[in-house]
């Protein structure tokens, strides 16, 4: 990197500081506003160098207009909204943020886990109509129950971590990985028509790709206990949410936590707002003050990493054939 402050583009004024001070005094930065169209961003690409991409679409058109563009560095760990056959075919890295936000995310499924097993959204709205009920609020433990892991990455890892805390049993479903590396982590592998079949609850923890989208439709939700509850703090096109929303009103499953959805921001009057059984968030997984810190400087970092030439860790790629010579 030369005494000439590099380019970047920021996806939106949201990030937290910390990775945008460490930049500011080798950087010129662009902001943009949240959830940019792709033509925005090919607006204000021409002299970029690196876009620290937290919202907004990174298509084939944005790598076009973006000659000197060198990498697209993700806030976070999913990348769906990058195009990366384009970024490689042009030798631009893409990388993600690692574990940073594996902790908060992994919090916010047993969090989700509490509030519908307890049934907490009814308790706070009883109190708050005056009343007090308790004998119709029997909730379940997490105790000696069933988890399903579908993904051990590092936030599914985190997640069986927290499980074993519970005396939960835990079960896995990750074709990436051997039994015996599951075991490690207190876990049993399995395939996803014993995972789904025998779980009290199920979590989702997988990338958006063609081979995942949709890999929660209906057929896997016929598969569930009535009992069960499913946990979405990953993806929101790895489940089918008309299916879903058909298997909650129709109480083939007992509940679902909901951070992410197919369209962001939520669309008024999605069906999956306002039922009962279903406790859902503004795709707020890792969206606490220790996680936002550590994302937004590791991002920053991912950078600079790649414009002084430095070598990235392998971790934080998700393209390695763009740094191929």
């Amino acid at each position: 990197m030369t005494d000439k402050k590099i380019n970047v583009l920021v996806s939106d004024r949201s990030i937290h500081p910390s990775g945008i001070d460490l930049l500011r005094p080798v950087a010129e930065l662009t902001f943009l506003e949240g959830y940019a169209a792709p033509e925005v961003f090919a607006a204000a690409a021409s002299e970029t160098d690196a876009i620290f991409c937290r919202s907004g679409i990174v298509d084939a058109s944005v790598i076009d207009a973006a000659p000197k563009l060198k990498i697209v560095s993700r806030h976070g760990v999913g990348y769906d909204n990058v195009d990366i056959d384009a970024c490689t075919r042009r030798g631009i890295v893409v990388t993600t943020t690692g574990e940073a936000n594996s902790q908060s995310v992994s919090e916010l499924a047993i969090g989700m886990m509490l509030y519908l097993g307890r049934f907490i959204r009814r308790a706070n709205a009883d109190m708050d109509a005056g009343l007090w009920e308790r004998t119709s609020l029997l909730g379940t433990e997490l105790f000696q129950k069933t988890l399903g892991i579908v993904g051990l990455g590092r936030v599914g890892t985190r997640l069986a971590k927290h499980a074993n805390g519970f005396d939960m049993e835990v079960l896995v479903c990750d074709p990436n990985l051997d039994a015996d590396t599951v075991v490690k982590h207190g876990a049993k592998q399995v395939d996803l028509q014993t995972l789904l079949a025998q779980s009290d609850y199920v979590s989702l923890h997988l990338p958006l790709s063609p081979e995942t989208r949709h890999i929660i439709g209906a057929e896997e939700l016929s598969q569930m206990k009535e009992s069960a509850i499913l946990i979405n703090c990953a993806r929101g096109g790895i489940v089918d949410e008309d299916a879903l929303y058909t298997a909650l009103v129709e109480k083939q499953i007992a509940g679902a936590g909901i951070d992410v959805f197919e369209k962001e921001p939520l669309p008024a009057g999605h069906p999956l707002i306002g039922l009962d059984n279903v406790c859902h968030s503004p795709h707020i997984a890792g969206q606490t003050a220790e996680s936002l810190v550590r994302v937004s400087l590791q991002t920053a970092e991912n950078i600079l990493t790649v414009l002084r030439g430095e070598k990235l860790d392998p971790g934080f790629v998700v393209n390695p054939e763009a740094l191929a010579d």
